[in-house]
């Protein structure tokens, strides 16, 4: 027992004295370069793995428990976009358990092969919303907050819009981003069977107080409370939670900076948040009418009074933004194909199903399906046909509505076209530039002249990641997730293993595939960037499991980049979330 004991000691020294500390190489560091996606494997799913490298190699695939081998292949050299990898797939490894990846010189951490593989993550996402309640909620991490939310800016006056969920690493309750977090916990809601969906329908009844309350009598839906109303994050803070006295002192702008008529302070108690009352954008009007009839849909067996609340409220902001007179963008139109998609679902009316068809033929005019052209089926912005259509956070709702309309009217006269649509989408673009890198994750968009990536496809230049140098960038999870949702739905109506994969292969950068080996998904994998650490109040949004980063940015040059803790790689936002949520549900699927 002494002997064993004084080797075990001198077995420490050994080590720590051989430690890189000391500038010594150390025999027991393992190279752990085969990246695989951090969450795991359903058995069906394909499985990807790749490592940085230029020579062909074999790997093994190793069960963790017995230390049996259960597969070999081979990585292929990939140079391409990025840089040189090595890259293999061993889908036909189904059996349920865990493993681990090795060649001769590096391996893989262990992950897990099992049907059930994505519960905990739906679930801890689920969970990050309940952590970022706003309101006297029991969940918030800091309950109660912003309970005296908010005072308009037109009128001056107190109106409760309290509740909802702060929509990043900050206080603001942008009604644009978060009502992707109804879309998205609905759509997981439908998706999901047993005890998750009660937790899942309890999450979206609390969303939606504030969105229904965000509604004005005209139908349509306010901005945003808590978000910049003269300079930035000038509304963006903790509150006292006390509701201050109605026709309190309301300032204005002087002639000098803008409209006399523009209110620029609001005084009740006088640390109270302003509500921009000015109406959401076109995009957003939509997303609230698909997330009311979503609601009404849910909710209809269980509670019919409020099922018929979110309805008419559904109603309302339709027959508001059908309408303004506005040119629509490709984005736009994704976002009414869907709301009147879903209008149809739980009403039955024609009107909603003839506005669908009707915005998805609108669509159509917009996607390039010229044979000559040496790049086809993205979308033009505008009917303008001037400039390639590119939204980072917005997400492909083009393309997964058109999806939806192909499920729902299978029958339909122009289900060809939709079908076509689809194919050039996913294939002739997505799929065609996915080639371009070893990671396989689509483009955030093409451009008409060079915006510093020196990367071409046909006429166009094409960027994965924002420009850096801009006033406002962000991540790519938003993008990617959604670019997933819309191939795994298309994947399963045209019966196209290749985009099945394809979809697969963005959330494997999200979780862990990709340059860093770093998931941007907080509580799940490792590696994940550095927090990002907010300085407009105290205290700030701390570390928030199931939180979804806004995603590895990029260079100057379009190369990857993991950032320093920057908000516009390291913050949370909902899109963001939301689309990772949906794309993790729509893979759990059978």
């Amino acid at each position: 027992m002494k002997k064993n004991l004084l080797l075990f000691v001198a077995g420490l020294v050994l080590s720590f004295i051989q430690s890189p500390v000391h500038g010594q190489i150390n025999s027991r560091e393992i190279n752990t370069t085969l990246m695989v996606n951090q969450i795991g494997f359903r058995p069906a799913s394909p499985k990807y793995c790749i490592s940085p490298g230029t020579k062909k190699t074999s790997f093994e695939v190793v069960r963790l428990t017995s230390g049996k081998i259960v597969y070999s292949g081979t990585l292929i050299p990939f140079h391409g976009d990025f840089g040189s990898y090595l890259k293999a797939e061993f889908s036909v490894l189904k059996e349920e358990g865990e493993y681990y990846l090795k060649t001769d010189s590096s391996r893989s951490y262990p992950f897990t092969i099992s049907d059930s593989i994505y519960n905990s993550s739906i679930t801890m996402i689920a969970g990050y919303f309940s952590r970022q309640r706003c309101g006297a909620s029991s969940t918030g991490y800091l309950t109660p907050c912003h309970t005296d939310d908010g005072v308009r800016i037109d009128n001056g006056i107190h109106q409760d819009v309290s509740g909802g969920w702060h929509d990043a690493s900050d206080l603001r309750k942008w009604v644009g981003a978060t009502i992707y977090g109804m879309i998205g916990l609905a759509k997981t809601y439908e998706l999901q069977k047993g005890p998750l969906r009660a937790r899942l329908l309890d999450e979206l009844i609390w969303g939606n107080r504030y969105f229904l309350r965000m509604q004005e009598p005209a139908g349509y839906v306010m901005s945003f409370v808590g978000g910049d109303v003269k300079k930035h994050s000038d509304s963006n803070r903790w509150t006292d939670n006390e509701v201050g006295q109605e026709g309190g002192e309301l300032h204005f702008l002087s002639p000098n900076a803008g409209s006399s008529k523009t209110p620029m302070l609001v005084f009740g108690n006088k640390d109270d948040r302003v509500i921009e009352t000015a109406p959401l954008d076109r995009v957003g009007q939509f997303n609230f009418i698909s997330a009311e009839a979503m609601m009404c849909r849910i909710t209809k067996s269980g509670d019919p009074g409020y099922a018929q609340k979110c309805l008419q409220a559904a109603e309302k902001c339709f027959q508001y933004v059908t309408g303004q007179k506005i040119d629509s963008t490709s984005v736009a139109l994704g976002a009414a194909i869907h709301a009147a998609l879903e209008m149809f679902k739980i009403t039955g009316l024609i009107k909603y199903k003839s506005f669908a068809v009707k915005s998805a033929a609108a669509l159509q005019t917009l996607q390039v399906t010229d044979e000559k052209a040496e790049l086809q089926g993205f979308f033009f912005n505008s009917f303008k046909r001037d400039e390639p259509s590119k939204e980072i956070w917005q997400g492909c709702i083009g393309f997964i509505a058109i999806a939806d309309l192909c499920q729902a009217f299978p029958d339909h006269a122009d289900l060809p076209r939709w079908k076509q649509l689809l194919r050039l989408y996913g294939k002739n673009y997505l799929s065609e530039l996915s080639k371009r890198n070893a990671f396989s994750i689509v483009p955030f968009g093409l451009f008409n002249s060079d915006p510093g990536s020196a990367r071409k496809a046909g006429h166009y230049w094409y960027r994965y990641f924002m420009k850096p140098e801009l006033d406002w960038w962000v991540g790519i999870n938003s993008n990617l997730a959604s670019a997933g949702v819309g191939l795994v739905k298309a994947a399963r109506i045209l019966q196209d293993k290749e985009m099945l994969n394809l979809g697969q292969e963005q959330l494997d950068w999200i979780a862990g595939v990709n340059p860093f080996a770093s998931s941007t998904i907080i509580g799940i994998g490792r590696n994940h960037p550095v927090h990002f650490q907010g300085e407009s109040f105290t205290p700030s949004t701390p570390i928030i499991p199931g939180a979804v980063m806004n995603g590895l940015g990029g260079t100057e040059n379009d190369e990857p980049s993991i950032g320093h803790g920057d908000w516009q790689i390291s913050e949370y936002w909902t899109p963001m979330v939301s689309y990772t949520l949906w794309l993790i549900a729509e893979l759990s699927g059978k």
